[in-house]
């Protein structure tokens, strides 16, 4: 397996190639089956088109292959049989999928874990398929157990004992996490509802079991079922091996040797008050719970080797229960393991490393997950030497850090070099179209307009659009322009806002609304006719058509939210439309329907006696860019520079309150400071040296001789020690000029 690739492409789909083209699966090869084509035939439909009714086809494929039934289905046969054993795991992944689809817009934090687990599970087949040393420690850790029934091909070992453990480990790893969600529904609750009404409120959530021990226990069929595995490991007799925590402690306490089995039941069996007092869930303990009592029946009803469960089902287990527990609990004071050996637990490595870097395509389901950005696709290269990613990002931003965090997480948590001599290297390329419009959805926050003042703004959004539509059917007549019935239809219905129906009410008063949002996005904000600074006229080209598309977005969702749907032919009657598409389907005529209310902000603010001004935010932004750069030529920089600026001018503002300073209004209380004293500065410039520097990698650059564009090297790309000192001092600049430069635009800076 494995073969020399570069990273100009997504390799990921040849490397999962490659592991089939070296499968021989045991039914296939004794007793005539296809179960492997079967298998890939069903992972190649998922590359073709990733979502969930082709993830589906591989969770059950799989768990058919592998089934534990009262029917032989490995034999052949011409005799047609039946199935009665439910589906017990498959049953729980749909159930997964439910919540996350029809819960997540009730909790914070919540992305998609049904696509997620057959990608972590092909990743895995990925690695396995390309790196050497994965594939010994793997082999030689099933060879040194007392496990002797692991799948052979002509008494010889078989990959097929890797497929099976690391798939039950990959695909059920986030079966349990429905409990996390209720959990999280219930904090969000308290947060949001409770908590609202007073910050004194002190009303803290936990999840809870009447009878935890109820949950914490294979049905019991079999009273001989663990003799052979106590026959091995004597000391095992003195636990309750139909209960998956002393079983999983036991695992653990057998991998890692310097963990007493005893300390591990303990934990295990005070692991869910812990979690409540606490206040946070983990899934992966519920998910190798479910995992060990389903097969745990099963293997009890129809296996007649009992042994199938306490080596293969019991590693797999355990290695969903350590993917968040190994860093949580294991990694800590109490037992103070290092990082994770791959032979110690390699399912165990191996989903915490494929769970960390699965970030694709990953579908955002809670309410905060959902305004950010996320990563399209990625570039992969693996070996036997290194592993290296690339996450894609077609829009927005992933976040300060985001590839470096990731990395200092596997660093930390994992023995990276055991079986990546080179090491693993993370990035994200960023491939923006407005990389500004990703900050402010997800980071600024904007006022709510008055609704004395929504009701005046929604009364002029529809006068202006009559005024439009007015001017428009002019010149068509001047122009001998041929009207269709749409339009004709259109201005024939213009009618006063007393006289509109109460849909279209609500859009004016939607539009209304959502100015202050739109104006966020630009860097702008409402502002009284006495506020000294300058009043916007009107907004640069790529302002109107970022704020434009932004609204026909809203409108669609506003009008899906009240009932139309796509349509060739417009029907009011049947709320019908032919312009529920992406912007760039609409015709220039229909876009201008966007364009024109935009246009209209500033002009609209001032009817009702308001202004629109640049933040003072943005405002210090445009003055630091000219105070390095010596020009007024800020709008006309790439939108990676604007986006870094603007990220420069936030942060600062961040750490100079960790120092005790509050950047305020010029006129409001408190005196100005006119500067920091050194050591102060030699701290703030550091701490935005890293910041810069985060920001950077997370943009795909790195380290270079000379700072080249289109190659995304900078020399600067440094640890702030390895900096070079001029560039140090030039840091250092900007917090010594930065109470003047806040002066320039009507800011101070003050001790809280």
């Amino acid at each position: 397996m494995g073969y020399g690739v570069n990273m100009n492409k997504n390799n990921f789909r040849k490397y999962v190639d490659d592991f089939f083209n070296e499968l021989v699966l045991y039914d296939d090869y004794h007793n005539g089956h296809y179960y492997k084509d079967l298998l890939k035939t069903g992972i190649d439909v998922f590359f073709d088109n990733e979502n969930a009714y082709n993830a589906y086809e591989i969770y059950r494929t799989f768990f058919m292959i592998y089934q534990i039934t009262a029917e032989d289905k490995s034999n052949e046969s011409d005799e047609i049989t039946i199935t009665h054993e439910p589906n017990t795991l498959l049953d729980l992944v749909k159930i997964m999928k439910k919540y996350e689809e029809n819960t997540g817009d009730l909790v914070e934090k919540q992305r998609d874990h049904f696509i997620h687990s057959v990608n972590v599970f092909l990743l895995g087949l990925a690695i396995y398929s390309q790196n050497k040393n994965y594939r010994t420690v793997f082999k030689q850790y099933i060879l040194e157990s007392p496990y002797e029934k692991f799948y052979r091909i002509d008494n010889e070992y078989s990959h097929e004992e890797f497929l099976y453990r690391w798939g039950v480990a990959s695909l059920f790893h986030d079966i349990g996490y429905p409990v996390e969600i209720i959990g999280k529904q219930l904090t969000k609750f308290m947060n949001d509802g409770v908590k609202s009404i007073s910050s004194s409120y002190e009303a803290d959530t936990a999840i809870d079991f009447k009878d935890f021990n109820e949950f914490n226990t294979i049905i019991k069929m079999d009273s001989d079922f663990a003799d052979n595995y106590t026959s091995v490991y004597p000391k095992s007799k003195f636990l309750n091996l139909f209960k998956p925590t002393d079983i999983m402690a036991h695992k653990i306490a057998t991998d890692f040797k310097n963990v007493d089995v005893n300390d591990v039941v303990k934990h295990l069996n005070s692991f869910v008050k812990i979690m409540g007092e606490n206040g946070f869930i983990d899934h992966g303990f519920f998910s190798s719970i479910l995992v060990l009592n389903s097969y745990g029946y099963l293997i009890q009803k129809y296996a007649k080797n009992h042994d199938f469960f306490f080596y293969p089902i019991v590693d797999s287990a355990t290695a969903i229960l350590l993917h968040n527990y190994y860093r949580n609990v294991l990694q800590k004071e109490q037992f103070g393991l290092k990082n994770l050996n791959p032979s110690d637990s390699p399912l165990a490595y191996l989903l915490i490393l494929c769970d960390e870097l699965q970030e694709w395509n990953r579908k955002p389901f809670g309410i905060k997950d959902k305004e950010k950005s996320r990563v399209n696709e990625l570039l992969l290269k693996i070996d036997d030497n290194e592993i290296d990613v690339e996450y894609i990002v077609k829009s927005g931003s992933m976040g300060l850090g985001f590839s470096e965090d990731k990395e200092n997480t596997l660093y930390n948590v994992l023995d990276i070099y055991d079986i990546f001599a080179s090491g693993l290297r993370i990035v994200t390329d960023v491939k923006h179209e407005s990389i500004l419009k990703a900050i402010v959805h997800s980071e600024i926050q904007s006022p709510d307009i008055l609704l004395r003042n929504v009701e005046k703004l929604a009364i002029k959004i529809h006068e202006q659009y009559v005024e439009t539509t007015k001017r428009q059917y002019q010149e068509k007549i001047d122009n001998n322009e041929e009207i269709d019935k749409d339009f004709m239809d259109k201005y024939n219905g213009l009618c006063s806002f007393d006289e509109l129906t109460p849909q279209l009410k609500i859009a004016n008063i939607r539009q209304a609304r959502s100015i202050p949002i739109k104006l966020s996005m630009i860097g702008c904000e409402i502002a009284d006719m006495s506020d000294g600074r300058a009043a916007i006229e009107e907004f640069l080209d790529d302002e109107i058509l970022e704020l434009a598309i932004f609204e026909h977005d809203e409108w669609m969702a506003e009008k899906i939210g009240t009932g139309w749907t796509y349509g060739p032919k417009k029907d009011v009657k049947k709320l019908i439309t032919p312009y529920l598409v992406p912007w760039d389907d609409l015709s220039e005529d229909i876009q201008q329907y966007d364009i024109d209310p935009i246009k209209n902000i500033p002009s609209l603010m001032q009817s009702i006696g308001l202004k629109v001004v640049r933040t003072k935010q943005r405002l210090l932004t445009f003055e630091m860019h000219k105070f390095y750069s010596k020009a007024d030529d800020f709008d006309k920089l790439p939108d990676y520079i604007k986006y870094s600026n603007y990220k420069q001018a936030d942060f600062l503002l961040k750490i100079l309150s960790e120092l005790g300073y509050d950047v305020v209004d010029v006129e409001s209380q408190g005196s100005a400071i006119s500067s920091f004293d050194e050591v102060e500065v030699e701290y703030l410039a550091e701490r935005e040296h890293n910041a810069w520097y985060k920001l950077n990698v997370n943009l795909g650059w790195k380290y270079g001789s000379v700072k080249d564009e289109k190659a995304k090297t900078n020399p600067n790309l440094v640890i702030w020690e390895d900096l070079n000192p001029d560039i140090q001092n030039s840091n250092k600049n900007t917090f010594r000029n930065l109470p003047k430069l806040c002066e320039n635009v009507g800011l101070k800076i003050v001790k809280k």
